[in-house]
């Protein structure tokens, strides 16, 4: 099954074990080099905290599931503390081909519910398969220009 980034944003992350309310999903953090979502974000700024992918034990339209309370974890490093301030958020960056050629904004992205992985970019009206997803950071994402779409 298929989601979107922007339909998770607000959806509740609820501890199995418990049945406690842990926050709710800020935005997602992807691993470029794997094309799939690296972690959940709940939260954000100083008190963010995220969930790895590998803790999900479900993910659906309503709430997604964590093992338990100790799934929540702070950031580790640069990457992480830069994603929970929202600087690594997809949605809404520019989209940039290798060349350096603008494409627009990043409107959404489509994955796997089951996988983490990606499926497809929306840019403007046009959807580019995540394949061809090189790079993303504060400034853009940075996409294969073998996938750039025609004008």
């Amino acid at each position: 099954m298929s989601d979107s980034f922007r339909s998770v944003a607000g959806r509740k992350v609820i501890s199995r074990a418990t049945a406690r309310d842990l926050g709710v999903v800020d935005h997602l953090l992807v691993d470029a080099d794997q094309r799939r979502i690296a972690a959940i974000v709940v939260g954000r700024g100083r008190k963010a905290q995220l969930v790895d992918w590998a803790e999900l034990s479900g993910f659906g339209p309503d709430a997604v599931m964590v093992g338990d309370d100790g799934a929540l974890r702070v950031p580790v490093d640069d990457r992480e503390r830069a994603s929970t301030e929202g600087k690594l958020d997809l949605i809404g960056k520019r989209t940039l081909t290798e060349q350096g050629n603008q494409l627009g904004v990043l409107v959404d992205v489509t994955f796997d519910t089951a996988t983490g992985a990606l499926e497809m970019l929306r840019v403007g009206d046009r959807d580019i398969p995540a394949v061809s997803l090189l790079g993303c950071g504060p400034y853009a994402v940075v996409l294969d220009s073998g996938e750039e779409p025609a004008p």
